[in-house]
């Protein structure tokens, strides 16, 4: 096989090991977004599950704390309705519930609470005997109703005696409360989950490997889905991922493709065209093939003048013979000496051109060996091509100069304040308000990828309540604190509020404690009425300085 062969057989054996190597690495990435995406389904999954659970409270607590009541056991028998207006009117608000109803065993209405609509009461099923039997065996039930109004969540619970704390005695009547899932209830969870929550029919699962989506079945009091509720949220650190692993296959695919096309051209540059040259200068036994490398410093231009010298040699040999050739005819006696001169000139030619083939052939040989263990073994293929330095010295030279530069650059990461400086972006252009950013570079360094999820998360929560509670600046700092921990502070001049106060309104602060446990840090809250809110996190970063 020639070298020329060889050597398209080498490129093509490259060719295919970076194709191998590109799709081994595609199907890597791959295979590492499957996985991160199904431990982030699982969290998003389980934090929704959570959020109904915590949405729900103020339902649930409000069913259970006044049905088990000695008053509403004494409403029930008076049907006193300044009593109702008192104590259940007027705390219908604060438990965010927009109707009650107390209702005798047999499901008779003893008084209603709320304002819903006529045509929403209506299809309340408290008279209907099917689900008067499946309350009697069940006690407790909580359910979603398609109304007029939009989608109910109602709860209901067995009125008793405050002393049966176990809830075993027979029903005295039931007590039931609603909640309307409005536009306003969708936002805030839509808030709390940062992603797009509503009721369209389903739809195929997203394209885009960023985009989570979940569902969840809403069911009526028999157990039949009302409607289905869609969560689809678009995870920066998926969308990061996906970036991150496209450029790096890029950067592969180019610096492949570019190391394979700069070697083919280097070699037949370098080495197939003086290899042609000095192969047709001695197929023809004439010197001007060699005229292109005559001046060349390195070692296909030595072997050049050294074929030239031989085709001088070989000259003066062949006039030599013919000298003696004439001289022998004239001069028997100088027989042997032309003989011994014949074979001189044929022993001189024959080292010549024996010398010079088997340098070109071993230099073949050399390159040949290359190709063997150049893709596994580069540094074993840089010592075999240094065995052919006084043959090719200056082109072993240029090829370790080229190999010695391909070194790939790492793929560069993006830093946590600007991660930081585009959720600043994103809040502040839903809502106005002028946010400052002072970020310790060495200390958002130190900031592991799962804590960056959890402080964006805090921050998030923190930037918006300030915005909604008519902040007009924000500060936003990131600092060390004392030893290794770190402190992250979010300043305000909105409205404020009283802490004492707040309890039982709403999930955001209790949402914020739960993340900073989650991260083995804490939380403090400092705020007044009229005074603005500073909320401050203290936590230590997985990797230390």
């Amino acid at each position: 096989m020639k070298i020329r062969s060889r050597l398209i057989l080498l490129l093509g054996c490259l060719l295919a090991g970076f194709a191998a190597a590109t799709w081994t690495l595609h199907a890597g990435h791959k295979r590492e977004t499957r996985t991160i995406r199904s431990s982030v389904k699982k969290q998003r999954s389980a934090l929704l599950d959570h959020l109904l659970t915590l949405t729900g409270q103020s339902l649930r607590t409000f069913a259970s704390d006044y049905s088990l009541w000695d008053d509403m056991v004494s409403f029930i028998r008076s049907g006193d309705r300044g009593w109702a207006r008192i104590n259940l009117d007027s705390n219908l608000v604060n438990f965010d519930t927009q109707g009650a109803w107390v209702l005798r065993r047999d499901g008779s209405l003893v008084y209603q609470a709320g304002e819903l609509s006529a045509g929403t009461i209506a299809v309340l099923p408290f008279g209907q005997p099917a689900f008067q039997a499946h309350l009697e065996q069940q006690r407790q039930l909580h359910f979603y109703l398609e109304a007029p109004d939009g989608l109910l969540e109602v709860r209901v619970m067995p009125i008793q005696p405050s002393a049966d704390i176990a809830r075993t005695s027979p029903a005295l009547g039931w007590f039931a409360v609603a909640r309307l899932w409005n536009q306003a209830h969708l936002q805030t969870l839509a808030e709390a989950l940062q992603g797009r929550v509503h009721f369209d029919a389903p739809a195929p699962e997203p394209g885009n490997p960023a985009i989570i989506h979940l569902e969840r079945n809403l069911p009526d009091w028999a157990g039949r889905p009302v409607r289905i509720l869609h969560v689809d949220h678009e995870s920066l650190a998926l969308s990061s991922l996906a970036e991150g692993n496209q450029d790096e296959t890029l950067v592969l695919l180019v610096f492949g493709l570019l190391m394979i096309g700069t070697t083919a051209v280097s070699l037949s540059s370098w080495v197939l065209s003086p290899l042609q040259q000095l192969g047709r200068s001695l197929e023809t036994g004439r010197p001007d093939a060699l005229e292109p490398l005559r001046g060349d410093k390195n070692e296909f231009g030595h072997l050049a003048r050294l074929v030239e010298q031989s085709f001088s040699q070989r000259a003066a040999l062949e006039r030599e013979v013919q000298v003696r050739s004439r001289l022998a005819a004239e001069l028997q006696e100088t027989g042997n000496q032309l003989r011994e001169s014949i074979e001189l000139r044929s022993r001189l030619a024959r080292d010549l051109h024996d010398g010079v083939i088997q340098s070109i052939y071993a230099a073949g040989l050399g390159l040949e060996g290359v190709r063997s263990v150049l893709p596994t073994d580069p540094a074993a293929a840089e010592h075999r091509l240094a065995s052919c330095q006084t043959a090719l010295n200056d082109t072993i030279h240029d090829v370790r100069a080229f190999i010695n530069g391909l070194e790939s650059q790492p793929v560069p990461v993006r830093p946590f304040r600007q991660t930081l400086a585009t959720l600043v972006a994103t809040l502040q252009s839903i809502q106005p308000g002028h946010i400052a950013l002072e970020v310790d570079e060495a200390v958002a360094a130190r900031i592991s990828p799962a804590q960056e999820l959890q402080v964006l998360q805090i921050l998030r929560e923190s930037i918006s309540n300030a915005l909604r509670h008519a902040a007009a600046a924000i500060r936003l700092s990131l600092r060390g604190g004392t030893g290794q921990s770190a402190v992250l502070t979010v300043a305000d001049d909105g409205c404020g509020f009283d802490p004492g106060k707040s309890a039982g309104r709403g999930h955001g602060l209790i949402n914020l404690g739960i993340r900073a446990r989650e991260m083995g840090g804490s939380l403090l809250v400092e705020a007044a009425p009229g005074k603005g809110t500073r909320v401050t996190l203290l936590f230590h970063p997985a990797y230390p300085s």
